[in-house]
């Protein structure tokens, strides 16, 4: 499994899907500052990017899962992807820029809950 494997979504497509319907399912793998942080994608899931090997199965079946993440090259967001299509997830992907690009795109988050 490579980068190749892992499909690429610029915020402003991601955001078309969601208009479209599309079956796509974001993903909070933030780690550093997570939380301090207020927001997320909306509609997004978070899981604890130090325990994703027990949290992938929890998440929905039949739509592609697009992580996110802070880090510089989607670092975090990428690793996750990999290990949860080589896990049998066929279809990942990763937000290009991460959680800044799409906050600075303006497009649509919502609080994140409190636990």
């Amino acid at each position: 499994m490579g980068w190749d494997d892992v499909s690429r979504w610029q915020p402003v497509d991601l955001y078309a899907s969601f208009r479209m319907g599309d079956a796509v399912q974001p993903v909070d793998v933030r780690d550093r500052g997570y939380a301090d942080e207020t927001e997320r994608v909306k509609g997004s899931v978070r899981i604890d990017p130090m325990e994703f090997e027990s949290a992938i199965a929890g998440l929905p079946e039949g739509r592609e899962l697009v992580f996110y993440c802070e880090r510089p090259g989607e670092a975090t967001s990428l690793k996750i992807a990999m290990w949860a299509f080589d896990q049998g997830r066929q279809r990942v992907g990763v937000i290009l820029g991460g959680w800044p690009a799409w906050k600075d795109a303006g497009y649509p988050v919502e609080p994140i809950p409190s636990d």
